[in-house]
């Protein structure tokens, strides 16, 4: 039988625009209800075909919906076309709050096991921000507290004098942990300006010596004269006290101290390669081994003979530059960038604000006489941290003390005798603040804090108004029928404790 041919489409030899033009005419005519075409009149295609073109892909998403969007609004029209496959696209009701509540059921049974742990009772109802608040945590926090503050210096003292070339690698295991609390404390209580203050300059400083520059010289002899100059010289200044249960005590003598410590140990020992130190080769030659080698290496750089150009450069110079540096950026966060910020929140603190409003300390007084005799401030005018007048006095005062400490940093780099007697000095100092501090002030505040109506949990900010006004009862002890324990005179002001040590 002779093969039977297909026929072509009727539009198989229309060109493209009148194949276009023959469906939209028999669009318009299926529309009007006038079917001239037997395949226009089958309207139950047509309804399958325009509703299901919905499903077909947009690849373009001109309108922004996004592909989640698009697939929930596929889901909704198969169980409007489909209701025989509800149950299959129904979700579980009560699923979500019932994690939500498991969740919420292992969290509680979480936190009840760890209060039970740490306050002891057996039903885990008590907080423990309630529980540390009571008389006996607190006695308990402060043993701890005092009990770590003597073990790091006895551990501080071990490895300056057993391990020199090493110290800056306990530097490195110990700083990152005092800082970072002391940043979560001070954020708490409105202190945190205090953490870009020179110290914590100089103690970056230190940590780009040796982390980035160790075989500098220049670098070294710059946190050399941080260290030992207006680091260390804040020590007696500030009235910074070993007051050992107290940590923020403890962290302002470690920022202040341990600098000096450190450049003690690099000048007279020198600094190890942190490489080497870490390096498990073994030396069977008899010889030095590669930490001992590199700590060679460091002393003999650090202890080159330079001209007197090069110790004025060197010592005064460019620490003078440095210390500029960042006088330039503190000015631009607290007077230009955070100026408003600060007027809006007087509970925020800086160093300035501080000293500005501390007429006892020794600073503010000299200030105050030093303006009023040049004739910047009148005789019955104060400071005012807002006037710009005080904030230039305070900045050229701070800038003097720093040039000032400067003066002895040759002779101390030069002469380890001095060097070492500089930072006994300074060290007897803080013991003697710690000491008027827990004699004076700690005795009669400590027992008055476990009063029942004295509350508990207080941070370090009201522990300092607390130190403030015992100064001041010690100050005037007739005004408050008290005589001191030294024949009726009264003792130091603030006693190391009054005076934020910054």
């Amino acid at each position: 039988a002779p093969r039977l041919a297909r026929a072509p489409p009727r539009h198989a030899a229309m060109p493209p625009t009148r194949r276009r033009g023959a469906r939209e005419a028999r669009t318009i005519e299926a529309s009007s209800g006038d079917v001239s075409d037997p395949l226009a009149s089958n309207s139950d295609s047509d309804a399958y075909e325009e509703d299901f073109s919905e499903f077909e892909d947009d690849d373009d998403d001109v309108d922004g919906v996004s592909s989640s969007d698009d697939g929930q609004r596929r889901a909704g029209l198969w169980r409007r076309r489909a209701p025989q496959l509800a149950a299959l696209f129904k979700r579980p009701r009560g699923l979500r709050s019932a994690i939500r509540a498991r969740r919420k059921a292992i969290g509680a049974k979480g936190k009840r096991a760890i209060r039970k742990a740490v306050t002891g009772d057996p039903t885990g109802e008590t907080r423990v921000r309630d529980y540390v608040k009571l008389p006996r945590a607190i006695r308990t926090i402060d043993k701890v507290s005092f009990t770590l503050g003597v073990v790091g210096l006895l551990v501080t003292q071990f490895v300056a004098t057993e391990y020199p070339t090493s110290f800056h690698v306990y530097y490195l295991a110990t700083a990152p942990f005092i800082f970072s609390h002391r940043a979560y404390q001070y954020f708490v209580i409105k202190y945190h300006y205090f953490l870009i203050d020179f110290c914590y300059y100089a103690n970056a400083a230190h940590f780009a010596q040796i982390l980035i520059k160790p075989n500098s010289a220049l670098v070294f002899k710059t946190t050399f004269a941080y260290a030992n100059g207006p680091i260390l010289w804040a020590i007696p200044l500030w009235r910074n006290s070993l007051v050992f249960h107290s940590h923020d005590k403890v962290q302002s003598v470690y920022i202040h101290c341990v600098p000096a410590i450190l450049t003690w140990c690099a000048r007279w020992y020198g600094q190890s390669a942190i490489e080497d130190l870490f390096s498990f080769s073994v030396n069977d030659g008899g010889g030095p081994s590669s930490a001992e080698a590199s700590a060679a290496a460091s002393l003999a750089l650090f202890s080159q003979k330079t001209s007197t150009l090069d110790t004025v450069l060197h010592f005064y110079f460019y620490p003078t530059l440095g210390y500029l540096a960042w006088q330039i950026a503190y000015l631009l966060k607290t007077e230009l960038w955070d100026v408003k910020r600060l007027d809006e929140d007087p509970e925020l603190v800086t160093s300035l604000r501080w000293l500005a409003n501390d007429y006892k300390a020794g600073v503010t007084k000299l200030a105050l006489r030093v303006g009023r005799l040049i004739g910047v401030f009148r005789n019955d005018e104060l400071f005012d941290t807002r006037s710009l007048k005080t904030k230039f006095v305070f900045v050229t005062l701070q800038l003097l003390y720093t040039v000032v400490t400067f003066l002895p940093i040759p002779l101390c780099y030069e002469s380890k005798t001095t060097h070492t007697v500089l930072m006994l000095l300074a060290f007897l100092s803080c013991i003697w603040n710690g000491a008027e501090y827990y004699i004076d002030i700690f005795s009669r505040r400590y027992a008055k804090k476990f009063e029942e109506d004295v509350p508990y949990g207080k941070t370090v900010r009201d522990e300092d108004e607390e130190d403030a006004k015992v100064g001041e009862r010690l100050e005037n002890p007739a005004a408050n029928g008290e005589t001191s324990a030294g024949g009726g005179k009264s003792a130091s002001p603030s006693a190391g404790g009054g005076n934020r040590t910054r």
